[in-house]
């Protein structure tokens, strides 16, 4: 096998760490509204963070897959 170009391995790189960062915000979100639900002990605050989470998540997964594809 020959090896990658330079130019396709940093791209590469690049779109992995853009997938990690993303994917770190994800997890920190869901982690700061498990923490805050706690503190104010509504359950309603706790759903509410996760749920817009979530939707942030589909949101961006949705939006980066068809800018991808145009």
């Amino acid at each position: 096998m020959s090896p990658m170009p330079a130019e396709t391995t940093d791209r590469q790189r690049a779109a992995n760490r853009r997938t990690a960062a993303f994917l770190f915000g994800i997890v920190a979100v869901f982690f700061v509204g498990f923490i805050v639900s706690r503190f104010v002990t509504d359950s309603a605050t706790g759903m509410t963070v996760i749920g817009l989470a979530v939707l942030l998540f589909l949101g961006v997964a949705i939006g980066r897959n068809l800018r991808d594809k145009g």
